[in-house]
């Protein structure tokens, strides 16, 4: 978001790039939640396996495809447009990221300032 808006940080589109060619390589449709600093799936105590990635990693690798190069970044936001709306215990962290995500990725999360 933080490249779309304002393009400071000359690094960011190397960063997203990164981040989505490591989660590509895990099967875009099957990623886990949670991974260990060395980048292996983690599965500890009460950590429950999903068969889909979590709606919120979905939703922020999305939007990463905005500083992203790579030809591959249109299959996350695609992946986003295709996750169902998030019911159940985590439906409100995971739903504002899929609901302030999908503004986003579709160019209507602006800047609302003071009018001058």
């Amino acid at each position: 978001m933080d490249w779309s808006w304002w393009r400071k940080a000359p690094q960011e589109p190397q960063l997203s790039d990164r981040i989505q060619t490591f989660f590509w390589a895990q099967g875009i449709t099957s990623y886990g939640a949670l991974y260990t600093l060395d980048g292996k799936p983690f599965a500890g105590p009460n950590i429950e396996s999903a068969a889909s990635p979590p709606t919120g990693l979905v939703a922020t690798n999305a939007v990463a495809s905005l500083a992203a190069t790579n030809p591959r970044a249109k299959d996350f936001v695609e992946a986003l447009w295709n996750t169902p709306v998030p019911s159940g215990q985590l439906r409100y962290y995971d739903g504002m990221l899929y609901l302030m995500s999908l503004m986003h990725c579709a160019g209507e999360f602006r800047i609302w300032g003071p009018q001058r």
